[in-house]
């Protein structure tokens, strides 16, 4: 008798040591930003992760080199990260749509959120992390989109001002409000999200375009 296919014990995937621990990682960074840290077990995380409690111990020792880790790796991805700002001669509208594309496409994503929520709960963990964020990653977005700002306002197509002066925090900010919005509606922020990225867009032309 033919076997049936459900019969047929599912085999599992051979991966790399690596491509298995970015496997446990996108499990943990779902299950540590929907449930806290101290709510996740390495039984749940071997869980999420279609592995054994064997097989996540064959890759971590423990829930916090887990959690380390995946920290680690999301300073890593900003790090390499350069901005939403596109360094290209173009003009003011053409520059203002392409970093509110990309910044927009960037905070619709579940990942981020989900990096953002973990960030915001848990970032006490790991201070030196936390730290290193903030003294090089951020301040290295910081100073790339200064001097861009700066070539466009030598270019005479941004007009200077309080915006341009601290143009990357000032600038984040109709974005970073939204995503605090819909992080605490649970996905049902007071603002759509389209009409925030208009009003957003039409915001910064103001602001920037020439007198």
């Amino acid at each position: 008798m033919p076997t049936k296919k459900d019969d047929v014990p599912d085999k599992r995937r051979y991966l790399s040591s690596a491509a298995r621990k970015e496997e446990i990682l996108d499990a943990a960074l779902i299950e540590f930003a929907d449930r806290t840290y101290n709510a996740v077990s390495m039984e749940r995380l071997s869980e999420c992760a279609g592995l054994s409690k064997a097989g996540i111990y064959a890759h971590f020792n423990s829930k916090e080199e887990i959690f380390h880790a995946l920290l680690e790796r999301t300073t890593k991805q900003l790090c390499d990260f350069q901005g939403w700002l596109p360094d290209e001669d173009l003009t003011l509208p053409e520059l203002v749509d392409v970093y509110i594309d990309r910044l927009y496409t960037t905070f619709d994503s579940p990942a981020t959120i989900s990096v953002y929520r973990l960030l915001l709960a848990e970032s006490a963990r790991a201070p030196a992390l936390v730290q290193h964020w903030r003294e090089d990653v951020a301040r290295g977005l910081r100073e790339r989109a200064q001097l861009i700002i700066q070539r466009n306002i030598d270019r005479g197509i941004v007009r200077p001002g309080v915006l341009t002066e601290h143009f990357f925090p000032l600038a984040l900010a109709p974005a970073l409000l939204w995503l605090n919005s819909s992080m605490l509606s649970r996905g049902n922020p007071s603002i759509a999200l389209v009409q925030l990225q208009d009003a957003h867009r039409q915001l910064l032309l103001e602001l920037l375009e020439p007198r």
